[in-house]
């Protein structure tokens, strides 16, 4: 396993911008579901496809900086972890919604797409609720079998509760 004394210095996440992206897609892939509203699986889909490609122009991370911060809802919480596990988690999320919204979109398989849906929202939900990220337990163990790279802090994979 990858050390710490690997790395130059320690790579850090904001846990809380982290809740609040995964509240962000609950709120989202949930009212999609309720509503029956096919278009809010695209815009989730498409804010964690772009917050796993472009990080920094992820939309939930620029409400989080121009809303949540400013406003003092939440102060920047940040703990050492690597954020590569994340991204990948968002784009796991990504893909699935993206199939989602195709299948709703251009067939008339409507259970499989709500499913789809429904896959990210539980696995969001778990991470937001107990701190159980599905895809960087994935992440970490693609890593230990050389598909993936290794998680770059002395921790490993680790399950964070609330």
């Amino acid at each position: 396993m990858s050390t710490a004394s690997t790395v130059s210095q320690p790579l850090h996440v904001d846990a809380h911008l982290l809740k609040f992206s995964q509240g962000g897609v609950v709120v989202l892939t949930a009212l999609a579901f309720i509503f029956a509203q096919p278009w809010l699986v695209v815009l989730a889909a498409l804010a964690l496809a772009l917050s796993a490609l472009v990080p920094a122009a992820g939309p939930f991370r620029l409400l989080y900086k121009g809303i949540v911060l400013p406003l003092h809802l939440w102060q920047p919480r940040p703990v050492e972890d690597d954020p590569a596990p994340h991204r990948f988690a968002q784009a796991i999320g990504a893909i699935f919604l993206i199939a989602a919204s195709l299948v709703l979109l251009l067939t008339s398989l409507s259970a499989l797409g709500w499913t789809l849906d429904l896959i990210v929202f539980v696995l969001a939900g778990l991470n937001l609720t107990v701190g159980f990220c599905a895809g960087c337990f994935v992440y970490y163990h693609l890593g230990r079998f050389g598909i993936l790279p290794r998680v770059r802090y002395e921790g490993g994979f680790h399950w964070r509760g609330v």
